[in-house]
């Protein structure tokens, strides 16, 4: 068979037809078109629970396929333990016990009841259930054996009276028994009750259900409960006994070496990990499985069920989730392990696996490139899918859920599909993949649903009618690249390879190599392919990027002993001709006698991008990318290397609203070795690349005393605004821009900070002088210029008639004026400025937004 999905959406819709890969879903807007997507039957809260309800269900589940009858009892699955997100779920009778009462009450009116010696003390407000009758002789319902009362005022631990009120000042009318007992506000680790009133009433539903001929294949739930450590639990006679425990212990002992103490006080770290997973957890799970697997067992034997955030994972092969603590539960509801695979990694793109990695950190951070956040997804998947005998089943929610926990890093990638496909793969073939669309407001729409319905229909393509099995079960290596996955057919082994492009958009095709002399083409644009070998091929795969750009502006900053770099301090010996990785002597030693800054110039960057500064280093020292020169307080990356071998690493940083970024080396009496530094955009380093050296470019602009309105066709090299002004600044008064940043030498004002060439400038200058702007020539690029007044550069390095460069916007142009005053009104035939002058730059009056392409034609 294919591959089968549940659609994890809200309501029903419409009986899909047959097919290898089916989904299950919440919503009651799936496309029919979506063939490939069914819907489970939502089931309502505990209480509402009815024969009709199940005999309505029995229907419509009578109407699909095999392998698509499946039951959503998330609201069922949460009433277990009250879960603080949605009120009345919870039996109260599960509460802790807080004392008994030493009187009987007879319909009488109290402001306070005699009771056992309280074990703590109950603040004002505290809310209290007296629980009558035989609290042994369960089921107790909703509103049976119930009398609510409120702490009025506080009573201490040790009292032997609690004065009571009916939270609104009133006494409270009771009924009840000396050795009734009194519960408090706490959730309890025995809910006996919910688990017996979740099955009286689920028995009513599933009446109705089989008398209407439904069938059933699965059921799914989606629990988020928590039960916390407090002090009602640590003082309910029932914590301290083994026959309330498991496994023959008490809850206490297997607590223990920890004391719920230290979980109350403390309820991260060794102690409260051991409560969540081996207590809280596993009580969540056994109320579960008596409540509503075994129960619902008893009709259909052959079901599966899962619980989207059961891990199934042993202690021993805990894996991490995206906030970097371990992934593990002990015990698992149903038959399938299963964990919500986010394609989110958050704090974990700051760590470097040394937790996890058997060689040990990684030299860099880990990031959050999608391929490397995949990567990570598929790691969990394996190890659910060894951990449960492959009985799994991942999940994944739709592409633009817009929450830091889904699919932030591989949303509006091809590594979104790419992440679907592996983690079918890695799916039971007897059960449906899990997925989550919800629609609506804020949510996603159709086309979501018709394009994993799209992935679904290219892995039926690719595997037929077959059941596969996965052969690649090991957990792939935190730096494999590219990463395979293989199932087996009944003829075949299918594999489905994936790249790590540095830009997941790179239409440039990439040729990988298969150990057996093939070679498979991953078209540009996308990221994997299938390929095809036979069952008994063990294979591996390798492939070269194809290069990317290195973004220095030059190579010499590939030579640590020249003017691009500089030793802030003085005491840094830096040497050439040391030996490199490659066998050659084309490193530098950088070997501080004191505290060692060495710094780069200014390396221009665009804003609000991702880049890549990555080097092969040995030894040790702070490497640090900061926006803004000589500006400690704007560091937007670092990584301290501490290693004695060659190692590859690097910093992934966002620019931000820098123009430019410079690199810096420190730490006190440090010494490092650096070779072939490379810096290139995306959350990968890129295969290196030498800098290309541009083409060098000068521009001199000449100004007159008094004001002066100019612009270059010069990308400055070193924009820093004081260094291209050079001797200059000294005649320099004052610099404007069109949006009022100021340059004031005089004042020390300095709001410009750096020359952008696609920028005009108002100079006014005491004498005569000239500067000159050393760098690369602009290329092409369009200006774009608001109604009103702007200030316009003129980028060219060459003069172009005025009546030509306004050419393909003069019914938008009202006028241009130069700094001298002359103006240009095409409207009225007037023309005293004739050309555009290099250097230079225009006032210019339009009536509606327009946009200029250089070079001006």
């Amino acid at each position: 068979m294919g591959i089968l999905v549940l659609f994890l959406t809200v309501g029903r819709v419409h009986a899909q037809p047959d097919g290898p890969a089916n989904a299950i879903a919440w919503t009651p807007d799936t496309p029919s078109s979506a063939d490939l997507i069914t819907i489970p039957e939502g089931l309502t809260v505990v209480p509402d629970l009815s024969y009709s309800r199940g005999e309505s269900a029995g229907q419509y589940l009578s109407t699909l396929p095999d392998g698509q009858r499946y039951l959503k009892m998330v609201q069922i699955g949460n009433y277990i333990a009250q879960d603080g997100w949605v009120g009345n779920r919870s039996n109260p009778h599960d509460r802790t016990i807080a004392t008994t009462l030493t009187e009987d009450i007879s319909a009488e009116s109290r402001t306070s009841v005699a009771v056992q010696s309280l074990p703590y003390d109950l603040s004002d407000g505290h809310k209290l259930l007296i629980q009558t009758g035989d609290p042994t002789n369960p089921p107790l319902t909703r509103g049976e054996g119930m009398i609510w009362a409120y702490v009025d005022g506080g009573v201490s631990q040790g009292a032997t009276s609690i004065p009571i009120d009916d939270g609104n000042g009133n006494p409270v009318t009771i009924t009840a028994s000396s050795g009734d007992r009194i519960l408090s506000k706490w959730q309890s680790l025995w809910p006996i009750h919910a688990r017996e009133e979740i099955k009286a009433q689920l028995g009513k539903y599933m009446n109705g259900f089989i008398d209407a001929g439904g069938d059933l294949d699965g059921i799914i739930l989606d629990t988020e409960l928590h039960i916390p450590a407090t002090k009602g639990i640590k003082h309910d006679p029932r914590w301290d006994d083994s026959s309330m425990g498991v496994d023959g212990v008490s809850w206490k002992e297997k607590l223990a070496p920890y004391t719920i103490d230290e979980v109350i006080d403390k309820s991260w770290g060794e102690a409260g990990s051991k409560w969540d997973r081996q207590i809280d957890y596993r009580v969540k799970v056994d109320a579960l499985n008596e409540a509503v697997f075994d129960f619902v067992r008893q009709s259909f034997p052959n079901i599966v069920a899962t619980d989207w955030n059961n891990s199934g994972i042993s202690e021993s092969a805990a894996v991490p989730q995206s906030d970097y603590n371990d992934v593990w539960h002990p015990s698992i509801f149903g038959t399938h392990g299963n964990y919500g695979l986010y394609g989110s990694i958050r704090q974990m793109a700051n760590e470097t696996m040394g937790k996890y990695r058997a060689a040990g950190p990684l030299p860099y951070r880990y990031g959050r490139h999608p391929f490397a956040v995949m990567r990570w997804q598929v790691l969990f998947a394996r190890t659910l899918h060894r951990e449960n005998d492959g009985k799994v089943q991942p999940w994944l929610t739709y592409e633009q859920l817009c929450d830091a926990f889904y699919c932030v890093d591989v949303r509006n990638t091809p590594y979104y599909e790419e992440l679907t496909r592996h983690l079918v793969l890695h799916v039971d073939p007897d059960v449906p993949f899990l997925y989550f669309n919800p629609h609506g407001e804020g949510a996603s729409d159709d086309q979501q649903d018709l394009n994993v319905n799209s992935i679904l229909a290219g892995i039926n393509e690719e595997v037929g009618e077959e059941t596969f099995s996965l052969h690649t079960t090991s957990n792939p290596k935190w730096t494999e690249d590219p990463l395979a996955t293989a199932i087996d057919l009944s003829n075949k082994r299918l594999w489905r390879v994936t790249v790590n492009r540095v830009d997941p958009s790179d239409n440039r095709d990439i040729t990988v190599n298969v150990s057996n002399g093939d070679q498979l083409i991953i078209p540009g644009g996308d990221v994997g392919a299938w390929y095809e070998s036979a069952l008994n091929e063990d294979l591996t795969f390798s492939y070269t990027h194809p290069p990317v750009e290195n973004r220095f502006p030059d190579d010499s900053f590939l030579d640590f002993t020249s003017k691009a770099w500089s030793d802030e301090n003085g005491n840094t010996t830096v040497t050439a001709d040391v030996s490199d990785p490659s066998g050659s002597t084309n490193a530098y030693r950088l070997d501080a006698d004191g505290k060692m800054i060495i710094r780069s110039n200014g390396i221009p960057v665009d804003n609000g991008t991702t880049y890549t500064f990555s080097l092969w280093v040995k030894g040790s020292a702070n490497v640090k990318v900061f926006a803004g020169q000589n500006n400690t307080s704007s560091r937007i990356g670092r990584y301290d290397p501490q290693t004695s071998e060659w190692t590859r690493t690097r910093i992934t940083f966002n620019s931000g609203e820098a123009d430019y970024v410079f690199i810096q080396f420190d730490g006190a009496y440090r010494t490092i070795e650096v070779y072939r530094p490379m810096l290139n955009k995306g959350g990968q380093e890129g295969p290196y690349a030498s800098p290309e050296a541009p083409s060098p470019a000068s521009q001199q602009i000449s100004l007159r005393k008094g004001g002066n309105l100019v612009a270059s066709a010069v990308d400055p090299t070193y924009p820093d605004l004081e260094a291209v002004l050079g001797d200059a600044t000294s005649a320099i008064a004052r610099i404007k821009t069109q949006d009022g940043q100021v340059f004031d030498p005089s004042e020390g004002v300095d709001e410009i900070s750096v020359w952008d060439p696609e920028k005009a400038y108002t100079i006014y200058a005491e004498t005569s002088v000239s500067f000159d702007v050393e760098g690369t020539a602009l290329d092409s690029r369009e200006v774009s210029l608001d109604e009103g007044w702007n200030w316009f550069p003129h980028m060219d390095d060459t003069s172009v008639a005025i009546d030509q460069a306004f050419d393909t916007i003069q019914n938008d142009l009202v006028m241009v004026k130069d700094e001298m005053g002359r103006v240009y009104r095409p409207a009225q035939n007037t023309n005293q400025i004739q050309s555009l002058q290099p250097g230079t730059a225009y006032k210019i009056l339009l009536e509606n937004p327009v946009t200029l392409s250089y070079p001006l034609e």
